[in-house]
């Protein structure tokens, strides 16, 4: 219509109804053109946050953290990405990478496997050939599990594993809550635990971000004499326990949500099957075993 027409018959409803979705078009086209112009910085930006906790969670100092290429060279540096079969424990990033090309990612290398591949967003696909449903008991409430995930180690000056870090989550009072969990190579002793994404109730759940929160982890045992997980989060745990750390103060649901993760991530549906493999061929499995526990569960 032309735009002297509409300017006579302003008070027309036809004529409103064309300007409004007139505007409503252009900016939509501004607001997607922006989205999708920002989408590989929000990426990178996101990509740093996380190896930013990772080293955090292995308590790397402040400086390693000062800017974004800080981070990435001592990451870089430092670590080395392995990506596992979840069910068997195994080394897998080959059928990773079939797996998730079956689902239409055109990714063609291990390389881009290791940039691209977000293991959280990957699970709320419920793509069979990359996610399985949790169809047993879902204290964690994580509904879907990726089968196929990052386990970040940390290696000393002669190239052999001082710390494991692995991805863990579990529903809180109000959200998902992402974290690391950094364990030495015993697979019994934690080094940290950090939560990096959450969205609970700020100064009672929100504090499962803290550093008072934090502090209580390292040194904690995570396996029982049977074989079962024992770490846990519990009301006036004293920093004797050994299996133990104190609630969040009026934050009981969270606390149990940090609780569940644990319990469901250390276990057999979650990382335990790399534990015992990569127990049994440090050679020290039997011993271990008879220590800990773990393999009897």
């Amino acid at each position: 219509m032309p735009l002297e027409n509409l300017k006579k018959n302003k008070d027309n409803p036809i004529n409103t109804a064309i300007v409004a979705g007139a505007l409503c078009l252009v900016c939509a086209l501004i607001v997607s053109t922006a989205a999708s112009s920002l989408k590989t910085i929000q990426e990178d930006n996101i990509a740093i946050d996380r190896k930013k906790n990772l080293l955090a969670v292995t308590k790397f100092p402040a400086e390693s953290m000062a800017d974004s290429q800080s981070i990435l060279d001592t990451f870089e540096k430092n670590f080395t990405t392995i990506i596992i079969d979840m069910e068997t424990g195994e080394e897998a990033p080959d059928e990773a990478l079939k797996a998730m090309q079956s689902i239409g990612k055109t990714w063609d290398t291990k390389d881009e496997l290791e940039k691209k591949y977000d293991q959280f967003t990957i699970a709320k696909t419920k793509r069979d050939a990359v996610a399985d449903e949790i169809t047993g008991e879902d204290k964690a409430n994580i509904k879907y599990r990726e089968k196929y995930s990052f386990v970040y180690i940390l290696n000393d000056s002669d190239g052999n594993p001082k710390t494991y870090v692995f991805p863990v989550r579990g529903y809180g009072l109000w959200s998902m809550m992402h974290g690391y969990l950094a364990v030495k190579p015993d697979f019994q002793t934690i080094e940290g635990l950090v939560f990096y994404d959450q969205a609970e109730t700020p100064g009672l759940g929100g504090e499962v971000k803290s550093e008072k929160f934090k502090s209580q982890w390292p040194g904690k045992e995570i396996y029982g004499e049977d074989g079962e997980v024992q770490i846990k989060v519990i009301k006036n745990a004293d920093t004797s326990y050994k299996h133990a750390v104190d609630a969040l103060s009026g934050a009981t649901i969270t606390s149990n949500g940090v609780t569940y993760a644990l319990e469901y991530w250390l276990g057999p549906e979650g990382f335990k099957p790399f534990i015992e493999r990569r127990k049994a061929s440090s050679g020290s499995s039997d011993t271990a075993d008879q220590e800990t526990g773990v393999g009897n569960g």
